[in-house]
């Protein structure tokens, strides 16, 4: 379905959300994401908060430009913050600011992404109005003495990052249209720059049924003349819709069970949503993966050493990333500490026919997060 016009925006994303609410599985939902408010087809319907959702309560917990309001959720007392911030009016949370030690820090941000990417592809990718992000305009004069314009926020800067190495061995995928799936989306974007990069692409997002409305407002502005399906969509064709031509699919995580039964999958994606993750549920997501990726396939897997996360029995448990269950049959492409996010690691690893020589286990246990290196 094209969507064009306001109207259809919400429509699609009150549906979509009203049949996932109803469907999900009680233990899908980490304690760290128990954070939306009952009543969330209200904050749907009210249509007036989402243009600014960039800036506001609408995408606290997965817009590292709002690190600092949403950070206060964890200290003691503040456990329902989240909760209480997405109700109400909704202002503003952020703005732009004037004060030349951050002007002096956004300038210097800018020259470190340069320097890790490519100033064509900055400059090509950077964020734009949908949402209305904190933005700040710099002119960057390159040393063929061309002048780029590039859009700074604080959260486009890791998306820029992230997708520069990402589409880089996305370009080699054998297929002409790859199917790309994203497990934990954010509001969408570093979806929405996979798209601009490998035109052709056809995108799933697998989120909660909450952050599933975000990346539909923000891809269905982002993308107007595209085809965008949600999960209604996919309870009507089931698996079979996967032969048809869209460009995105938004579903909740559960179903990635449901929809993916082949080896139909060239690239899978999670970028720091697996280390918020229970368990049972990266474990879940692992079958899926190890199912339905092509020989050849990538997975570029994003996230943290190592965080405590709270299970569904209100005990505590450590996600570590090198104990993430890959079986034996990928090989590393990219296996490195992020430049810009230093405890975060940034893993790429393809999916081989038969066992590498060298065991994947063995190299998952070398990612270590450096002692020495300040954060």
């Amino acid at each position: 379905m094209k969507i064009k016009d306001n109207q259809k925006t919400f429509k699609f994303m009150l549906s979509n959300f009203e049949i996932a609410e109803k469907k999900m599985p009680a233990d899908f939902k980490s304690v760290h994401w128990d954070a939306f408010p009952n009543g969330y087809v209200d904050i749907i319907k009210n249509e007036k908060i989402w243009p600014r959702m960039l800036r506001n309560a609408l995408t606290i917990g997965f817009n590292d430009a709002l690190i600092s309001h949403s950070n206060m959720r964890f200290q003691p007392g503040n456990s329902e913050l989240w909760k209480e911030m997405k109700r109400g009016n909704f202002p503003d949370l952020i703005k732009e600011e004037n004060d030349k030690n951050v002007l002096a820090y956004i300038s210097d941000q800018v020259e470190k992404l340069i320097l890790s990417t490519d100033i064509e592809y900055v400059a090509s990718n950077c964020i734009g109005k949908i949402g209305n992000p904190v933005m700040y305009q710099l002119n960057v004069r390159a040393e063929n003495a061309k002048n780029y314009e590039i859009n700074y926020n604080t959260h486009d800067v890791d998306d820029i990052y992230h997708s520069w190495f990402i589409v880089n061995q996305l370009n080699h995928l054998a297929q002409e249209y790859p199917l790309i799936c994203e497990i934990g989306s954010g509001y969408g974007g570093l979806a929405s720059k996979i798209k601009n990069q490998i035109k052709k692409s056809r995108i799933i997002i697998f989120d909660l049924p909450e952050v599933n409305a975000v990346q539909s407002y923000y891809l269905l502005n982002t993308f107007p003349e595209h085809k965008i399906f949600g999960y209604q969509d996919f309870l009507q064709y089931g698996s079979k819709i996967l032969e048809e031509d869209f460009d995105f699919l938004i579903m909740p995580g559960w179903a990635a069970n449901d929809l993916l039964h082949s080896k139909v999958v060239d690239a899978f994606i999670n970028a720091r949503s697996m280390m918020e993750m229970n368990r049972e549920v990266i474990k879940n997501y692992f079958e899926v993966i190890h199912t339905s990726l092509r020989e050849n396939g990538l997975f570029a897997c994003i996230n943290r050493y190592m965080k405590p996360v709270t299970n569904q029995s209100n005990t505590t448990e450590i996600n570590k990333m090198a104990e993430y269950p890959f079986d034996e049959y990928w090989s590393p492409l990219y296996s490195f500490p992020s430049e810009i996010q230093p405890h975060i690691h940034f893993l790429i690893a393809r999916r081989e026919h038969s066992k590498p020589i060298y065991s994947f286990n063995e190299i998952l246990k070398t990612i270590r997060q450096n002692p020495f290196r300040r954060i």
